[in-house]
């Protein structure tokens, strides 16, 4: 090379390196200060040691989070589990620290980052998920609705299982619903098609794009006090309005009125639950329902009278005799229960889980879906 060319090479470098400077000077200035951030992280979920998820195993002896649950439960837990301390990633090798909440170090590390798929627990892995593959982690569900087959292989679908206990996905498993059939975490019965990953807009179609990291809560439209959503749902001005978007023209549950997909989606669990009473009866001769706020959530019905009141919700009646025809039919209820935005996250895909859940309890509950609409 003369020297000319290396004069030339010499000044292109110092311009690039000098862009860069500049470049990583201004996103600095931009970026959001870490008072911002610290205080928004103080008031979200994630920092609250209080809470049942972070002290659920306090007076355990010993008391530590079991490592079947310390990855979602415990920063420890999910250091282990992306091997950011040192360990194979993928699993936890030993209990969490009880009272240790989401903090920075749990999702900052490099091997965080570096992560690019989730496997959820039906063993689909979805891939591409790049910055929002630590949210999806812990919000991917616990349990899928494959383990019932695998649990009751060979079990006459409708034979009542002693000293049998609901199935459910865990909770707020926000991912499994938002991926649908990719997921593929609800009760997917044989024969059907479901809808895949939601793809709502592409400013508003993953976890941080919605959400803001730190606080939990819906990203602020910039320089505004507006709801995200009201950028596109104008009767939308905060949290309280989410349930009043409609962008669908369908009565799904066959009530006769069209409502918000919310309603909807709810007009759908009551029927559901309806069906899976009715279905007892006629196969058990038990009552069956819920009461949501007491564990195990499913109870006897004792009077059959559709609902579980104080005295029928306590643990000594709980419901126990579940057939598997029963256990997928709760497990998709739960599925739609327990993640409390479903409705935004994949409604059609709820929807056809609780339209097939219907479906197939109908020849034994006397519930057809006449008159409902599957998505």
């Amino acid at each position: 090379m003369n020297q000319r060319n290396f004069v030339i090479a010499l000044v292109v470098i110092a311009a690039l390196l000098a862009g860069w400077m500049f470049y990583t000077t201004q996103q600095a200035v931009q970026a959001e200060p870490i008072e911002s951030i610290t205080s928004k992280y103080w008031t979200s979920g994630h920092a609250d040691a209080e809470s049942a998820a972070f002290t659920h195993w306090n007076e355990d002896d010993p008391a530590e989070v079991p490592s079947s649950c310390a990855k979602c439960h415990s920063t420890a837990g999910f250091v282990d589990f992306v091997g950011a301390d040192g360990s194979e990633a993928g699993s936890v090798d030993q209990p969490g620290k009880i009272n240790d909440p989401i903090s920075c170090i749990a999702c900052h590390s490099d091997a965080a980052h570096a992560l690019d798929s989730v496997t959820f627990p039906s063993g689909n892995v979805v891939s591409g998920t790049g910055e929002n593959s630590v949210c999806m982690t812990c919000h991917g569900a616990l349990t899928a609705g494959t383990r019932i087959d695998t649990a009751n292989a060979g079990v006459d679908p409708d034979s009542p299982i002693e000293n049998s206990s609901m199935v459910t996905p865990h909770y707020f498993h926000a991912a499994a619903v938002h991926e649908g059939s990719d997921a593929g975490v609800g009760y997917q019965y044989e024969g059907k098609t479901y809808v895949g990953t939601f793809k709502h807009a592409n400013t508003v179609d993953t976890c941080i794009k919605c959400h803001d990291p730190h606080s939990l809560h819906l990203q602020d439209v910039p320089e505004s006090d507006a709801s995200l959503c009201s950028t596109c749902h104008s009767n939308v001005s905060g949290w309280a309005d989410f349930r009043n978007v409609s962008m669908s023209k369908i009565d799904y549950d066959g009530d006769g009125v069209v409502e918000p997909v919310y309603d909807e989606i709810e007009g759908m669990k009551e029927l559901l639950l309806k069906a899976m009473n009715q279905y007892s009866i006629a196969v058990i001769n038990t009552g069956f329902g819920l009461k949501l706020d007491s564990y195990p959530y499913a109870f006897v019905d004792t009077n059959q009278d559709g609902t579980v009141d104080e005295s029928e919700g306590i643990f000594p009646n709980a419901y126990k005799t579940f057939t598997p025809r029963m256990l997928k039919a709760a497990f998709n209820f739960m599925f739609v229960q327990k993640e409390p935005a479903a409705y935004v996250h994949n409604a059609d895909y709820v929807l056809q889980l609780l339209y097939d859940s219907i479906e197939d309890l109908s020849s034994l509950s006397g519930l057809t879906t006449e008159g409902l609409t599957r998505p």
